[in-house]
């Protein structure tokens, strides 16, 4: 007796249901890939040249230039 498998078609209903499941699956990797870079960009980098983010002061358009001792 020989062995034999049944093939059966897929219905177009499986075809997109199989298609959607595909596309979802390859967003939900982009989305975790744009994540770990996103994190990656708030880690420390203590590299000399490396940007930082610097405290300014507060300027009000109002008033008069005052110089002040702080620099």
């Amino acid at each position: 007796m020989t062995s034999f498998s049944i093939t059966r078609k897929k219905t177009p209903f499986q075809k997109h249901r199989e298609e959607e499941e595909a596309k979802k699956k390859r967003e939900e990797d982009e989305t975790a890939r744009l994540y770990e870079e996103f994190v990656a960009s708030f880690q420390g980098d203590n590299a000399p040249g490396s940007k930082a983010f610097v405290r300014g002061g507060t300027i009000n358009p109002n008033e008069k230039f005052k110089p002040n001792s702080e620099g």
